[in-house]
């Protein structure tokens, strides 16, 4: 009976082991076709209007897509035409996982806000860019895929640290193609950014 026992455990767990093995291959090879290939590029300074929102890190699905409404709204009822599609800009994160970030759209020029909606610009300077097909939920691999990029290429993101507080440059989710526009999950569209520092060539 022992014997029998161990058979029967050794079958099951072989079996589950591989398992494992090819579905994590699976899961990494499923990562890899949702995402595109990075690349860098120098972009021009571009204008923006938004609603800043500090935020904990966790509760950014629940507090900042209501605010996409909100941004679109204002411009609507301002009778301007927004440039590009709706993003969110994440300024800097502290200690505590709180993150200064931004929801907004683009504009032709240098326009002025008001209490609600600022203005704001994205600097001239050479980026990292990447995009993610798929659910928001793999966002995460994104921008890990990204910063791996960079670190491989001998790149440097724009980043400063001060009194535990982490400033970036630039780091920013596009929305090319979102739930307004496509009911499908897999095929959302994300263009992940990151600011990088001037390095001469």
């Amino acid at each position: 009976m022992q014997i029998v026992a161990s058979c029967h455990f050794d079958c099951l767990i072989y079996p589950l082991a591989t398992i494992y093995l090819i579905g994590n291959f699976a899961l990494n090879k499923l990562f890899d076709l949702m995402l595109s290939t990075p690349k860098k590029e120098y972009r021009e300074k571009r204008f923006y209007l938004s609603i800043s929102k500090t935020v904990h890190i966790q509760e950014v699905p629940k507090i900042l897509p209501p605010l996409i409404p909100e941004v679109r709204g204002w411009f609507k009822a301002h009778g301007i035409q927004p440039v590009g599609p709706e993003f969110f800009l994440f300024k800097s994160i502290n200690q505590d996982n709180l993150l200064d970030s931004e929801v907004g759209l683009g504009t032709a020029e240098n326009l002025t806000g008001d209490e609600e909606i600022h203005a704001g610009y994205f600097p001239a300077g050479t980026y990292a860019s990447i995009i993610h097909t798929g659910h928001f939920d793999g966002l995460m691999e994104a921008h890990k895929a990204l910063e791996e990029w960079i670190l491989e290429n001998n790149l440097r993101e724009k980043v400063t640290t001060s009194k535990n507080v982490t400033h970036w440059g630039g780091r920013i989710e596009f929305y090319l193609v979102d739930p307004d526009d496509e009911p499908d999950s897999s095929k959302w569209k994300t263009e992940v950014v990151f600011l990088l520092e001037d390095v001469p060539e």
